[in-house]
């Protein structure tokens, strides 16, 4: 039984959340299935679309780091595996484990792992409940940080706050980087101010210098931009060095994103790393005019009147020596992939098509995590 740690925060005892680009042992991830709104138990068109993404992130994945994947019943296990096997996966590099899930964003519902420099590792649980908007699904998943640590046999510290891996951003050395509309809000965190938030985060991650961006009202978000997260970090900064941020960028004053992302910049601008020095802000286009769903959504909250997406070129995964971008066939998927070609020069570039996935309400960092290297 995995032991859950409450007398010593993580910080107290040495651990701090890594780097992405930091060396991983593993990348987690939940496999679609019967979306949890279908009206229809037998209605598998969700995973239909959804996996051809799937195999194609995970036969990359699979190449750089052990897989891990979360499935909703044995059944499911072996159609995973027999795909797999018939594509040639190594299947020693595979671990398929079953667990009740209904959904795909192992980022949120799933731990975020802590490490020490003597090479432990501990798992953090966030208190996933549905991003303040979908209780069903909280409670259906809030158990997948623990069952993750009872996998590996590793402890739990459980945060007292409200979050989800997408809402939070680290440089490895000291520095976060959140919006305050996901976090600092009352459909996770109500009577929570921000410097509580910041103890918390702290205390749980190891990290003292906080850079706080905007995001977006909870209705502009879900009425407007297409998402249903309150504007993660991962859709709108990210980090790839100590102080150098990538951010998204547009210059369409039409793009409903833009006013939000006006002053996303001015609050980098103002921001410094853990030792004073200035943020190195670097514009990523958004995919020009924008990239729209396919057909109705399943998503009860964005409703299937609004075709909308939160696409984003930032919602990209970096796992040992790759870097896993959402590609659209959008006229900006080749300056995006050139511009995190610059920023991880060792790494290899690997566009996969993400439209179906996007128009759910995330991409390819939203739906895994790493499990880093002891």
């Amino acid at each position: 039984m995995t032991s859950i740690l409450t007398d010593q925060t993580p910080r107290e005892l040495g651990y701090r959340m890594p780097a992405e680009w930091e060396k991983q042992a593993s990348v987690w991830l939940q496999w679609p299935g019967r979306h949890p709104a279908a009206s229809r138990k037998d209605d598998y068109s969700y995973q239909m679309k959804m996996e051809k993404t799937w195999m194609l992130m995970c036969w990359e994945i699979h190449r750089q780091a052990r897989l891990n994947i979360l499935v909703h019943s044995y059944k499911q296990s072996g159609h995973i595996f027999a795909m797999m096997n018939h594509f040639g996966f190594k299947m020693t590099r595979v671990s398929i484990h079953v667990t009740p899930i209904v959904d795909v964003w192992h980022r949120d519902t799933g731990p975020i792992f802590v490490v020490d420099d003597k090479g432990s590792i501990a798992v953090t649980d966030w208190n996933f409940n549905g991003w303040g908007s979908y209780p069903e699904w909280a409670e259906a998943e809030r158990h997948v940080p623990r069952k993750v640590a009872d996998i590996l046999g590793l402890p739990v510290f459980v945060a007292p706050l409200v979050s989800e891996g997408g809402a939070i951003e680290v440089n490895g050395s000291g520095s976060l980087m959140a919006t305050r509309s996901s976090i600092i809000n009352d459909n996770r965190n109500p009577g929570m101010n921000q410097k509580d938030v910041e103890q918390a985060l702290g205390d749980y991650l190891g990290v003292d210098n906080f850079i706080w961006l905007s995001g977006a009202p909870a209705k502009v978000c879900e009425h407007e931009l297409g998402d249903g997260t309150d504007y993660h970090i991962d859709i709108a900064a990210r980090f790839v060095d100590k102080n150098k941020v990538l951010y998204a960028w547009t210059d369409n004053k039409k793009d409903p994103r833009y006013p939000y992302l006006v002053k996303h910049l001015e609050e980098l601008k103002d921001a410094t790393d853990e030792d004073g020095n200035p943020l190195i802000p670097e514009p990523v286009y958004l995919p020009d005019g924008g990239v729209f769903a396919i057909g109705e959504r399943d998503d009860p909250v964005l409703g299937s009147g609004s075709s909308f997406t939160d696409a984003s070129y930032l919602n990209y995964l970096v796992s040992n020596d790759i870097v896993l971008v959402p590609a659209f066939g959008n006229v900006n998927d080749a300056a995006a992939q050139a511009v995190l070609s610059q920023s991880f020069p060792e790494r290899k570039i690997i566009p996969v098509p993400a439209v179906s996935l996007t128009a759910e309400g995330g991409a390819i960092h939203c739906v895994t995590q790493q499990q880093p290297a002891a």
